[in-house]
């Protein structure tokens, strides 16, 4: 299950573009995101993704560590993103996947804003 995860990273938050299909290749429909006391349904996540694209010219996710049950994941990972303003935003984000039928039903995770402006806190979660 990790080289999914990986792979979600890099197809869907590492690419500086918005890709639909890439979404719908990994994501149920069903899917519900859980991020710091928001929650986004499949829509709400498509409409998340598009706000990054609009936010961000560039982001690298590295996993420090990770941990798998069943059909759950679990990562500790470091997302570190350069603003189109060229500012640098770095959250620590743990984060427990469910994956049912080759696609990832949920997520549960929580940011937590190292380095850059107060402003970029809720990323995670922007719509």
């Amino acid at each position: 299950m990790k080289h999914i995860i990986q792979q979600v990273f890099h197809d869907i938050l590492e690419n500086p573009v918005f890709d639909l299909s890439s979404i719908e290749k990994y994501f149920s429909k069903d899917y519900i995101q859980f991020v710091d006391h928001h929650q986004l349904n499949y829509d709400e996540f498509i409409l998340h993704i598009k706000k990054l694209k609009d936010k961000v010219a560039e982001q690298k996710i590295d996993i420090i560590n990770y941990a798998e049950n069943g059909n759950i994941i679990f990562t500790h990972h470091m997302a570190k993103s350069v603003l189109k303003d060229g500012s640098i935003v770095v959250h620590k984000v743990l984060a427990e996947f469910t994956i049912q039928n080759d696609k990832i039903i949920q997520c549960d995770e929580l940011t937590l804003l190292l380095e850059g402006d107060f402003s970029s806190k809720n990323l995670g979660s922007e719509i």
